[in-house]
């Protein structure tokens, strides 16, 4: 099927196959082609690039991936969707559309039968969007850039100054870019928050340890970063922060992504 994101297209589909989005997943269908087209040109698709998608619904999408890229992993957690991504997308031989719930695959597993530029396209439902970046962050060695879509709130602090644990594994891993925004008129049904793009380049994996060490900090936001390191450093909480240079009585919004790693150079190495 041709042009899925077309308005006219999408309600037939929905029509055709009694879809009724569901809410349980987060579903807003996007029906602007413009935006679709706007999101592949970030991702910098080519011949050679493999997209991994998250959430491919209706498969507006993963149409215009296809006639880019190499080859395309969907990954669909809503069994409903079954014929109909079978119907929009079936007719191209380089999409395969896999019905699994992603947060829960072995994406190691999946990228060591993968060669060539990996690039992770998604539309993200709002309510995974931590999930899933942390978990291309961690274990998406071979992912050299994430495309997705979130709530605009979402992007503008991702791409602002303020601190969060999901902010600190993307500043060790690479580069955020607040891409785009778009209009909640444009989907099907309409969110009640416009969404925005994200591109986020990839150049190192983050390790278990600092993603450890990074969320222990903030697991009590307004105590100090003393109090928190000793849920892993225990008594030798002061002495580590020392041989850190990290002040005592800072909060974990305050240090810089270096002082963590620091914190977990002393935590690879440290013995109750």
């Amino acid at each position: 099927m041709e042009h899925v994101a077309k308005l006219k297209n999408t309600l037939n589909v929905l029509e055709r196959f009694d879809l009724k989005p569901s809410k349980k997943f987060g579903q807003n269908f996007l029906v602007d082609e413009n935006v679709i087209r706007k999101i592949i040109e970030l991702a910098a698709i080519t011949q050679d690039t493999t997209v991994i998608e998250v959430g491919p619904g209706i498969g507006a999408l993963s149409e215009a991936a296809a006639h880019q890229a190499k080859r395309v992993l969907c990954f669909e957690i809503d069994e409903r969707l079954k014929d109909v991504l079978d119907y929009t997308i079936g007719e191209y031989d380089n999409v395969e559309v896999h019905f699994e719930d992603f947060l829960k695959v072995d994406l190691k597993e999946i990228l060591s039968h993968l060669s060539g530029d990996i690039c992770l396209l998604s539309n993200l439902p709002y309510y995974i969007t931590t999930d899933l970046i942390e978990k291309i962050l961690l274990e998406g060695e071979d992912i050299s850039r994430i495309v997705v879509m979130v709530q605009k709130e979402v992007a503008q602090k991702l791409t602002s100054d303020d601190k969060s644990p999901l902010k600190y594994l993307i500043d060790y891993s690479g580069d955020i870019k607040y891409g785009f925004t778009v209009s909640k008129n444009v989907f099907v049904p309409a969110p009640h928050i416009d969404s925005a793009v994200l591109l986020i380049q990839k150049e190192h994996n983050v390790p278990k340890e600092y993603y450890d060490v990074v969320q222990a900090a903030f697991k009590a936001k307004r105590k100090t970063i003393a109090n928190n390191m000793k849920v892993l450093f225990k008594k030798e909480t002061s002495n580590v922060l020392e041989r850190c240079g990290i002040a005592a009585n800072q909060r974990a919004e305050q240090l810089s992504v270096e002082e963590f790693k620091l914190l977990t150079k002393e935590w690879l190495t440290y013995e109750d």
